[in-house]
């Protein structure tokens, strides 16, 4: 109980000093960094608000174009008199003279002399000669083997024993074992039988001639040594009577009148002034910063945000 006294006795001094404060210096308190929220009234909060800057319009004279001083070019003065000029100068004209050629007829060897060599063909007589074709040799002959037919008995299957299988005479019917004899068994066939061996017969074959025309040289070739004279000619050469020249001939200037401009006064300047241009202009000036400030606002405005404390 005692506790609740002194709570309620702090809110009633803390609402009175509130309610004092704000009084005293109104509903904005300016914001300083550093320093703490200021007591609010019962049922009022303090809001921190960024107050916008406040500007001002302000109308003025600037200056568009400063004074300055150009310099305008004059132009110069002419006139038009007439001046000889050369056409073309005194020069040389030459013309090219020829030369004068002469016909004459040099001799000169077109062949030299020469040696040949002159063939005598050799003579020939054809004569008889008789030629071995193909040589003796002995031509042989085989004469085959002889044979027979021979008719022959072989064995197939020799005589053998082995024991058999039979009833014995017992009057029981028991079966016995006995020795069986089986015969030979034989098959008749051809042989060959040889009657005489194979031989060879050698016939001789006699040599085979023929006679053939031969070609023999009565005398040989012979060669002979003939000298063939040189050859003489002529062609035809120029030659120079008179050379060649040129024949040179002088031809005199000559001019002609064209018309010249002449400056009479030469081109200058002149100074120009350009006055100063000014304008008025409007333009805005910052009257007062933005600010932060603390507002007083009443709890039920300022309960959907979170007040700063």
């Amino acid at each position: 109980m005692r506790n609740n006294l002194v709570l309620s006795a702090i809110m009633t001094v803390a609402a009175l000093t509130g309610t004092t404060f704000a009084a005293t210096h109104g509903d904005e308190v300016p914001f300083r960094e550093g320093e703490s929220m200021p007591p609010a009234p019962t049922g009022m909060s303090w809001c921190l608000i960024q107050k916008p800057a406040v500007y001002d319009t302000v109308t003025e004279t600037v200056t568009v174009r400063p004074a300055a001083t150009f310099q305008v070019p004059v132009p110069g003065e002419y006139s038009t008199k007439t001046e000889t000029v050369p056409n073309m100068p005194a020069h040389r004209v030459g013309r090219a003279v020829p030369a004068q050629l002469q016909p004459r007829q040099v001799p000169y060897t077109s062949q030299e002399e020469y040696t040949i060599l002159e063939v005598t063909p050799p003579q020939f007589n054809d004569v008889p000669q008789e030629v071995e074709i193909c040589p003796a040799y002995d031509q042989i002959t085989v004469i085959p083997a002889q044979v027979r037919d021979v008719p022959k008995r072989i064995i197939v299957e020799p005589a053998r024993k082995a024991f058999q299988r039979v009833t014995c005479d017992d009057g029981n019917n028991n079966l016995c074992w006995t020795v069986c004899e089986t015969p030979a068994k034989y098959r008749d066939v051809i042989t060959k039988e040889l009657v005489s061996d194979a031989q060879e017969r050698r016939t001789p074959v006699p040599a085979r001639k023929q006679t053939v025309m031969v070609r023999k040289v009565i005398r040989p070739a012979q060669v002979r040594e003939v000298k063939v004279p040189a050859k003489q000619s002529t062609y035809v050469a120029q030659t120079v009577v008179a050379p060649a020249r040129t024949d040179w001939q002088t031809v005199p200037a000559t001019t002609q009148q064209i018309p010249v401009m002449v400056e009479t006064k030469a081109p200058s300047y002149t100074s120009q002034a350009i006055p100063e241009k000014k304008d008025t202009i409007t333009r805005r000036v910052l009257k007062q910063p933005a600010t932060m400030v603390w507002r007083l606002q009443n709890n039920a405005y300022t309960q959907q945000f979170a007040p700063i404390r």
